[in-house]
């Protein structure tokens, strides 16, 4: 392999996509895909000549700093490695570099469907655990944990008028969006 590959860390979605926008518009390099890492960090890989890698990987460190302080984490360039970028690569976003313009992109869906579905039947799964739970529980109990959450949709004054139901629908809005 004699081309570059071209590496930015980033912290979050937002910057990622920001770093892959601007590498693949201020040079001619080509995307390989896209890894997270965990914990917000997520890395894009690119690969090109090597001149074309390091811009683009300089343009895209500069934008996503000015997007927000501390949104990169880091950045590297490989030129001529030994050792294919496919190895590292989580989620391939495109099976081979492009090398001609094209005016159609078509976008292909490469994480299994059922992994989707999985995170959905999660996120339900925990909601009707916690459904059954606060169901079974007292108004005053239901009122007393209520009262000792922090930025909670119901005022602190409201919560001994409110109805079990109500509190237990908010209680699990809230529960569910503060994991």
């Amino acid at each position: 392999m004699n081309q570059a590959i071209g590496m930015i860390e980033t912290r979050g979605l937002l910057a990622m996509i920001e770093a892959a926008d601007v590498m693949l518009k201020s040079s001619e390099v080509q995307l390989l895909g896209k890894n997270r890492v965990g914990g917000g960090l997520n890395t894009v890989l690119i690969t090109g000549d090597v001149a074309a890698v390091e811009t683009a990987v300089q343009a895209a460190a500069a934008s996503v700093e000015r997007l927000g302080s501390g949104l990169l984490a880091g950045t590297h360039v490989i030129a001529r490695p030994e050792i294919g970028p496919e190895q590292f690569i989580q989620t391939k976003m495109i099976e081979e570099p492009i090398t001609e313009t094209v005016d159609v992109i078509e976008i292909v869906e490469t994480e299994p469907i059922e992994e989707v579905y999985d995170i959905e039947t999660d996120e339900i799964d925990k909601k009707e655990v916690l459904l059954q739970e606060l169901t079974q529980m007292k108004v005053v109990d239901l009122r007393k944990l209520a009262k000792e959450q922090t930025n909670f949709s119901i005022a602190k004054k409201e919560i001994y008028r409110t109805s079990k139901e109500k509190l237990i629908a908010a209680l699990i809005d809230f529960l569910i969006t503060n994991e």
